[in-house]
């Protein structure tokens, strides 16, 4: 007899907090989505993907290079170092959204912007994308 197929699970943060962690998503994405290709979005990461005694969700705003330098003009991204977490623009922004989101969501939240050069040298492991829009089928269909 045949092993019945299992799938992987794409998270161990369970429902309704999962739907509720992504209608916080969007909310975020939308607040920074810019019309360029500097905005990468929202992504899980941590161990909230890979065993079920996670301790918090790894939230990751992703951003090309130049967005994140935009955004705070006062951190030298060079360096291999994350040394963006002692400016005080990104500070305030990160522990506010982090906290607006645990409100939302009752999930522990860490939430980070991160430069994607960085991130993707630093951080091999899997992200799952967060705060994605659908559309759905009666509006394809209909044209709006």
């Amino acid at each position: 007899m045949t092993e019945p197929a299992t799938s992987e699970k794409v998270s161990y943060i369970g429902a309704p907090a999962c739907f509720a962690l992504e209608m916080a998503c969007k909310q975020v994405n939308d607040a920074f989505r810019v019309p360029s290709p500097g905005f990468s979005g929202l992504f899980i990461v941590g161990s909230a993907l890979e065993r079920p005694d996670w301790r918090d969700v790894d939230v990751r705003m992703m951003l090309d290079d130049a967005t994140f330098q935009q955004m705070f003009p006062d951190v030298d991204i060079s360096h291999g170092a994350a040394l963006w977490e002692f400016d005080p623009r990104w500070t305030l922004m990160t522990t506010a959204i982090a906290h607006w989101m645990r409100q939302q969501t009752g999930l522990p939240i860490d939430f980070q912007f991160q430069p994607t050069t960085w991130a993707n040298k630093n951080h091999a492991k899997q992200r799952h994308p967060a705060g994605l829009h659908f559309v759905s089928a009666r509006k394809s269909e209909s044209g709006d």
